[in-house]
This record gives C-alpha cells, structure tokens and sequence, in this order.
C-alpha cells in the first residue's frame, strides 16, 4: 500500500479529535443537536487550519444514519455507516466539493446549479462544498445569489476562503460565518507528539516545538514539515537534526553573540558573525532569532516569573536580563528587526547583519557604555564570554527612571554622529481655541521684543570670542539678534521671519560634564514695512480664532486686515477684489456679530497693496514665536541634553510640531 502523508492520515473524522477550534465545535454542535440547521456555511482561516476537515465532518452529520442504518442528524457521526466511510473515502455521490480556484466561471457556477434542483441519490442531503470560494468570478457569485439565499430543502452549501474581504457582501449575508483561528505552537507540538507515539518514532520535545514554531499557525504545515523531519533524519528527531533542516542557529551561537554585545568585545562579535557564515546559515533567520531572543530577554526583565527553568538556556537568558538595561534591549530589538526588513538593501547578507551588529554597539546607551558589564553566565556546556577588561566586573543595576520633559520627546532613530542631523519633537500644546486672551502672544512686539533688543549686543562676537565666553562662564550665550536681508515676498507667501536651526556645540558647565547650549537664533523682520501690529488687531486676531465659515469664504478671514474698528464698526481691508463679494462679506459678518454683538457692521474694502498684516501672516508669526518658547524649554531638560549629546543631534524648530487638546497638529 502507498505511504499516506501524516496530514492525510490523521485527518480527524469527527467534532471530538479536531484541534483548536472550539468555539466552531461548540456552534455546530449545538445547531446539529436542536435540529436548528442553516442552508449556507462559511469557514474562513488561513491555510491548513480545518476548513476541509469541518466541511466533511459536518456532511457526515448531515447525512450519518446510524450503524444500525436509522439514525438521525447527530453531531456524532458513527463513522461506520456507508455515508460516513464514503465522505472518509472522498467517494460519496452526494457530497460535492468544487475547487473555485479551477472551475471559477459562470459556465461552471450554472452547471453546478442545474444540478442542485434534483434531489439526492441516496443522502438525506446533497452538500456542495466550494473550496475557496474568493476566487469565483463576479458574474459567478451573481448566477449564485438567487439559490445561495433560497435553495431546495435538501440542499446544503459550505463554503471556505483564506481571504474572506474579496467575497462580496450579499455572498456574506446568506451565510453563517465562522472565523477559524490560527494553532498556537503548543497545539501544534502536542498534536505532534501524540502521532509520534502512535507512529512509534523516537523524539525531542524541543525538536517539535522548533517544527511548531515553524508551522506559523497552520496544522498541515506542522505536519508537513513532521513528514520531512522524519524523512531527513530517518525516523530520530533530535533538536540538532531538526535545526540542520531547517537551517536555524542553535541559541548557543546567538548567546555567546550577545554575550559580546554585553562584554563590549567586537573582536568576539565578529567570530560569532563569521562563525555563522561558515555553517552557511540565514543571517535573516539569525537577524529573526536575536530579536526573539531579545523579546524572551525583555519579558525576564519585565516579568522574572515569564522564564520557564526547564528551558536549557535558561540560565544564560537570566544573565543577559541582567547584563543589559531595559532600554538598551529595546534598543537592540529595534536594530535587529530593521536590519532584517533592510538586509535585501545591503551590499550583501553578511554586510548587512555585521553592520546591525556594528550599530547596537555604536549606539548604547551612554550609560551603559561608560559601565562595567558583568560576564555572562554560560549555558551548560558553553564556556563564559570573557570581559574585554580585565578588571573586576561590577553589577549594574536598572538605572533610575529619568525626569520627564516639560513636553513630550518623540522617538528619536538613531543617526551616525553628524552636526547637522536633525530630531523631530513634537511639543503638547494648547488649543488655540482655550487661549484666554491675556494668555495671547501673537507677535513679537511690546515688553517681548523691548526685552530682546536690550538683551542684543551691539556687535555680535566671532566664533572664537563666543567659545572663550561660553568656556569662561560654563552657561550658554545670550540670545543674539542679527538681521538678514530678506527676499521679496507677495502678501499670500510666509511670514517675512527667517531663523537660524539649533546646533549642539560643547561647553563645560558647572560639573565640568558637556553640555547641550543652543546657537543664537536670529528674528528678522521688515520693520520699515511690518515694524508693528496695532493694538487694536488684537480683538481681530480673538475673533478669527472662533469663526467658522464655508470653505469659500474662509480666504476673506486669512488673507484681510483690521483697518478700524470702534466697537461697532469694523473696516477690513483685502487686495484681492472677489473677496469683496457681498455673499462673503454677509457670512462674515453673521459670524463677527455672534462674538460682538448684533449691532457689529462689516465693510470690506479692496485696496491695491496691503500692510503685510493678515491674519495669515499673524498666525504662522504666533505659531512660531510659541515654538521657540517650547523649543527653548525643551532643549534645556537633561533628558533631551543627554540625547543630543549621545547622538550627536540637534532640534530644529522646523521639526517641531504644536498639537492641540485633541492631540492634532496645529497648522496654518
């Protein structure tokens, strides 16, 4: 007799020795039992998780009879009478499964139906089981609707997909859907090691739950590779033949490669690395296998009751937790996962991993890097990773939480060392909106702008002056105003301000550590033509802020300026003429009387060439003077310091974004 695959052999043939799906079993068994049957199924899951097999199962239901030939619908069929070993058998006239994969066509859909009128051979129903089902043409699943939704009797539909979104709607609503979930590892492997005690074969349990873990979820696939397991190692499953055939790297390898990591030894790093080429392993499985080991380190660290002794490297996994600080791991785990999304970019595998592994020990944490790491605690079996000192090691322990920043930092890649690399840093901020007015700073002017010209040298120092100053005092320069020569630019283009980015230079402060000192930034302004914003442009700039508008109309509220206003009359000015229409000037000014009073007339008046005070240009001016506050708060915390000074990056305000109480970007 020919040989049988496992999944084939062991194919389960009732509700009883099905694996993992439950909730399923549970539904059917009792729509079966209290007679309350549907006249459509729909089973969806990944691949090899079941679909087939409840289908012939629930067909064997349907139509059982009983051993002694006069039974009824049961939820357990008996597996003896001639309809259950013909479904088993795949000879049952009945029972009719159509692979819509091949036989997708409306011709084929028609042909199907025509045949559904007739009633069946010798069944209590005819079941037609169309495999996946998404596959159908349109015109297919439109011939099938009518007797989808009133079919004979005597006639049931199951139907399975692995991508249930591309089956339409009125298809969905016919029929009774059941989500078939994935197997977990465990499942798997206990599945597995109960057919190699039946089967007689000789196992490793880790060896099988290295073959569950490769099965991702599907139980053939798990069987599959069973069958091929059995095949290469002849019958004697080791974890060492499992791991040869499936070309993974043994968590030996990957200790003692993050041993080096944590004893900061790149000589030992790099006869790891070239250790695996020479067995002429996956670097994307190692990239693959490090992270999961980074996860396991994780867990021990968050939660020590997560590792289990009975693993073997479980002693070696509790020593790394110890040897890395939380944050360096989660490091080390992002590097890991996106070297192995990038290593297709690399030159080729073994430049792409070396250099992941080049990375974790270029960007540690500063900390760690200045610290004794403790050695390694070897596997049983595996000498220790030697320190790269030979001093005595000394224990960390899990650095203390630092403070929080006045404004939350987002997270920040890690970037070789460059002194123009550039951090986003999106600041919290207010609504605009819950701004009461004595709170308003929309513009640089008044006691604000008095207070930086005062503070403004008369001439600003060399570069070498400036250093010898800031050497001298260990604080930071002052903020220095020096104007630049702007370009021209129309009413409708951005504020006429320019500002210097912010880059990192080194000074030494008061405890002799380097510190972050920001560059003096410059705000220039045409002050011939915008020397000022009138007082009375504030009521304007409190109004704006709380008028809503049509789409149409909002332009009259950006692009105007405040000419008077006593109270009750208010004089708008706009150099674009069809802003002027009465249909914009009658919306605004509902809006204007709701915040004023009703007794508030709007005119609107065109005028050839403004002020440059509109309320666009008033807008983007608040907005970036209140970056700068924030920017300047920002850079003065020592979290924020001791990142830019870790990665040799600096905070431009162009990167900085304000969000209001709703956590959305505020823009202009």
């Amino acid at each position: 007799m020919a040989y049988q695959v496992l999944a084939r052999k062991w194919r389960p043939h009732d509700f009883s020795t099905l694996i993992g799906q439950d909730h399923v079993v549970r539904a059917l068994t009792h729509a079966l039992t209290e007679n309350r049957l549907h006249h459509a199924y729909l089973f969806t899951g990944t691949r090899g998780v079941g679909k087939t097999t409840i289908s012939r199962i629930l067909a064997k239901c349907l139509n059982c009879v009983g051993e002694d030939g006069k039974g009824g619908i049961t939820a357990h069929p008996c597996g003896v009478c001639e309809a259950c070993r013909a479904i088993d058998e795949d000879r049952f006239v009945d029972y009719i499964e159509m692979d819509a994969a091949s036989t997708r066509g409306i011709d084929d859909m028609v042909s199907l139906l025509e045949r559904a009128k007739y009633a069946p051979t010798n069944a209590r129903f005819k079941v037609y089981m169309i495999d996946e089902v998404h596959q159908l043409t349109t015109q297919a699943f439109n011939a099938m609707l009518k007797t989808l939704e009133e079919p004979p009797e005597y006639v049931k539909f199951i139907l399975a997909t692995t991508d249930p979104q591309k089956v339409p709607v009125t298809v969905l609503s016919r029929c009774l859907q059941f989500n078939l979930k994935s197997l977990s590892p465990m499942l798997i492997s206990g599945h597995m090691e109960e057919l190699l005690k039946k089967e007689g074969f000789p196992y490793e349990l880790p060896a099988l739950r290295m073959l569950a873990t490769g099965a991702r979820g599907s139980m053939r696939d798990g069987l599959s590779l069973l069958d091929q397991a059995i095949a290469f190692s002849a019958g004697n499953l080791t974890l060492e033949n499992v791991r040869e055939m499936l070309g993974t790297i043994d968590s030996t390898t990957l200790i003692r490669l993050l041993g080096a990591l944590a004893n900061r030894d790149p000589v030992q790093v790099m006869q790891v690395a070239d250790e695996i080429g020479a067995r002429s392993l996956s670097y994307t499985q190692a990239l693959k296998d490090m992270a999961l080991l980074f996860h396991r380190i994780s867990m021990v660290q968050m939660l020590p009751a997560s590792l289990n002794p009975e693993e073997p490297d479980s002693d070696a996994v509790k020593s790394l937790a110890q040897a890395f600080a939380p944050d360096e791991v989660q490091l080390y785990y992002q590097i890991a996962i996106h070297a192995r999304n990038e290593i297709s970019l690399a030159p080729d595998e073994y430049s792409g991993f070396t250099m992941a592994l080049m990375r974790m020990m270029a960007f540690a944490p500063a900390e760690t890097k200045n610290s004794k790491k403790p050695v390694v605690a070897p596997m049983k079996g595996l000498e220790a990773p030697a320190p790269r000192s030979p001093e005595a090691p000394v224990s960390t322990a899990p650095a203390a939480a630092a403070p929080k920043p006045e404004a939350q930092v987002a997270s920040v890649s890690p970037v070789p060392p460059k002194p123009t690399s550039v951090m986003s840093v999106p600041v919290a901020s207010k609504d605009p909106g819950d701004i009461p007015p004595w709170e308003e700073s929309p513009v640089l002017t008044g006691s604000k702008k008095k207070l930086i010209e005062d503070n403004s040298p008369a001439s600003a120092p060399t570069p070498s002056e400036e250093k010898s100053a800031v050497s001298a005092r260990g604080s930071s320069p002052q903020l220095q105003e020096s104007p630049k020569e702007l370009l021209p630019q129309d009413d409708q283009d951005d504020v006429p301000w320019s500002y210097d980015d912010y880059v990192s230079e080194g000074g030494a402060g008061e405890s002799g550590e380097d510190e972050y000192i920001p560059q003096k930034r410059t705000i220039v302004q045409e002050r011939d033509e915008f020397e000022g914003v009138p007082v009375q442009m504030n009521p304007w700039l409190e109004a704006a802020k709380k008028i809503k508008l049509i789409e149409s109309s909002q332009p009259l509220v950006d692009l105007s300026e405040l000419e008077s206003f006593d109270g009750s009359n208010m004089v708008l000015t706009t150099t674009l003429e069809a802003l002027t229409h009465e249909e914009h000037v009658s919306a605004l000014q509902k809006e204007l009387q709701k915040h004023f009073g009703p007794q508030l007339q709007l005119k609107v008046k065109f005028v050839s060439k403004g002020k440059g005070q509109t309320l666009k240009r008033l807008r983007k001016q608040e907005l970036i003077e209140e970056k700068i506050e924030k920017l300047d708060r920002i850079s003065k915390t020592k979290l924020v310091k001791e990142i830019l000074n870790t990665f040799g990056s600096t905070i431009s305000i162009d990167n900085v974004t304000l969000y209001d109480k709703n956590d959305t970007p505020r823009v202009i």
